[in-house]
Order: structure tokens, then sequence, then C-alpha cells
């Protein structure tokens, strides 16, 4: 049996994104299919923030010595030089922090910029959660070996399957079923949501939409969000309800008008098959990733040109007036691609395949 340790890099500290939660599934499916370990970092959340990266890649060499993995699998974008008779291999959701930097922070730019660009380096092999990310990761990176770029999706948590919804949680924040759209992520520069509220808000003021419809923002505070605080207005029926539960979350899903992800760029975005999984109408912007996934579930989406302000107003009127019609007619084909069991299987071939190659490329 494989001997793997998952090197969570920390994202399992506080609240966790989908990093974090992609790392507790995997890590809980692999146990049926390898000898899996998860590092532990649980010292290092004494540190001040400030210093706490600095002390996780001192630090992160240490289970190296005490056990001899067949491969240490990184989720966090780093790499240590140091490489033992382990292979490694590295998760890359995306390449924002080298293609799309006024989306990010400039306290971890620069240091992120770096880890990647020597992870990329040092990995025995990459996995990528799209097709797209590949693509662009092999033309940003040319000398890279493609042969070494596996293509694995994260997957749809337990959690979110096995909820079923119930129109009480929606009530539970005081909204009304299938009275609003959605919009579920991190609440950031990145998600394009200071264009999206823009567009919500000239509809409702030129009376595009009903007045009695809401836009609904779920998620959590993040760089950016100072832009995008003062367009959170009640008057015009925005309502940011914060981090939730699971069971509200994919109630929210289930009574939407529809699922709007706006975004100028993501890797995956997981949220979309979050809402596919509960039958939500979905309206992306026409970046690589999104486009990738609505050729895989028969090209239901609605679509819209990123910037395009007037075709996201039409698109949100027409969902405002027939979503009922449009609900009946969805057919995103098979999920179980995203289950855990699913991609753990074929992490683990990945792994193999890392394992048994006679050297790194």
């Amino acid at each position: 049996m494989i001997k793997v340790l998952i090197d969570e890099g920390l994202t399992g500290y506080g609240k966790m994104s989908g990093i974090g939660y992609h790392m507790v599934n995997l890590s809980h499916h692999l146990k049926g299919f390898s000898d899996c370990t998860i590092t532990e970092y649980r010292l290092l959340r004494r540190i001040p923030r400030y210093f706490r990266k600095w002390a996780y890649i001192a630090t992160c060499n240490v289970p190296f010595f005490y056990r001899n993995y067949d491969l240490i699998h990184h989720l966090a974008n780093y790499v240590p030089a140091f490489h033992n008779r382990n292979k490694h291999i590295l998760t890359i959701y995306d390449l924002s922090i080298l293609h799309y930097k006024e989306t990010i922070s400039l306290a971890w730019r620069h240091y992120n910029q770096i880890a990647l660009k020597n992870a990329i380096i040092r990995a025995d092999g990459i996995i990528t959660i799209s097709h797209s990310v590949a693509d662009e990761l092999l033309e940003t990176f040319p000398e890279l070996n493609k042969n070494n770029i596996f293509v694995c999706p994260p997957g749809l948590r337990e959690e979110l399957i096995m909820c079923r919804p119930k129109e009480e949680y929606v009530h539970q924040l005081n909204i009304i079923p299938f009275s609003y759209f959605l919009f579920v992520g991190d609440l950031t520069k990145r998600k394009n949501l200071e264009f999206l509220l823009n567009v919500f808000i000239e509809a409702k003021k030129n009376r595009i939409i009903d007045k009695t419809t809401e836009l609904v923002l779920v998620g959590k505070h993040a760089w950016g969000y100072a832009k995008i605080k003062p367009l959170i207005l009640k008057d015009m029926g925005i309502r940011e309800v914060g981090y939730l539960s699971d069971e509200q979350i994919t109630a929210l899903y289930r009574f939407s008008k529809a699922f709007v992800f706006p975004s100028i760029y993501e890797g995956f975005g997981m949220p979309i098959v979050e809402a596919m999984n509960q039958g939500a109408p979905i309206i992306i912007s026409n970046i690589p990733s999104s486009i990738e996934l609505n050729k895989n579930h028969n090209n239901q989406m609605l679509q819209f040109n990123l910037g395009d302000a007037e075709e996201l107003t039409r698109l949100l009127q027409m969902v405002d007036k027939n979503w009922q019609s449009m609900r009946s007619r969805i057919n995103y084909g098979d999920l179980s691609r995203y289950h855990y069991s699913n991609i753990a299987k074929q992490h683990v071939e990945i792994y193999s395949v890392i394992i048994n190659s006679i050297a790194k490329q």
C-alpha cells in the first residue's frame, strides 16, 4: 500500500475555504486506498499570523525524517528543496498569483510568486484542477514535461451531498424562497462582485427585474472587500449573510432563482458544481474554467462576456421572469465524477505513475 503524506500547509487553520475542505475530504477517502497521513502544524497556530508562514517553511521538512513516505502531496504552493528519497507532487489550483496580481493583496503576492515558481521546479509531478489550468501552466512554463501534469478536479463535499435542503433554513435568514439571485464565494476583487452589484443595482433602478427580487451574497470578507461594501445596499435588495452552515448554503442554492458566478478568473469554480448539485439555473462569465465546466455538463448554463453589463442585465431579466420553467428543463448530467470516492481513486492512480517513474524528467 502506498504511504502518502499530505502537506496541508496550514489550510485547515481557522474557517476553512476550498483548499482546506479539499484536504480534509481527500485524505479521508485516500485512507481506503493508501496509508495516508496529514501533516500536523497545530503548534504553529500559536505563532503570530505575520510569522506563521515563515515558521511553516522552516518546519515543513520535519515529517520526512521520521517516516519513509513514498510520496508527499503538497497543497499550499510550496515544495521544500530537500527531497530525501520521497516523491513530491504539487496541486495547483490556479495561476492568479502570476497573471492576475491586481486581484491579490500585496502582502502575499511576492512570497507566493516565488514559492509557486520554486514548487513547480521541485515537484516530480503536478496536479491541476482543470484542463484550463493545465493549458495555462504549459503556456507559462513551456519547459515543463506535459507527461508529468495530471488533471483531477476537486470534489463535492459529502456534507453538501448529504444535506437535505429545507425551506425553513432560508426563512431563518429572513429570505423568501425563490425570491433571490445567489452568489457564494469569498467577497473579493477576483470574484468581480463590484461589476455584479452595479449591474444588479441598475437593473433594479430601471425596473428591469422585479422590485422584490434580492441578491444574496454568501462568503467571508477578503482582499478588495472595501470597494464592494458601499454597494451592498439593503434598499436595493442586496443582502450579505456571511459564513453559513452547510444546511443553510445548500438550501440557498436549492431555493434560488439562479446562482450567479461573474468571476474574473478561476482555476475551477466549485460553487458552480455545488449549484448544479441543487438543480439551480446558473449564470457564468465566459472565463476558460467556467466554459470548460459548462461544456462538461451539457452547456446548460447561461453565459455572458466578461465586462458586458448589457448582456448580464438581459440574462438576469430572463431568469427573473422564467426561473420556474428553466429549473424544470435543466439537465446537468452525472455529477458522480465529483464524489470524493472517485476523486481519491484518481489521485492514487496519479501517485502510482509518479512513484513508478524511473527518474524526474
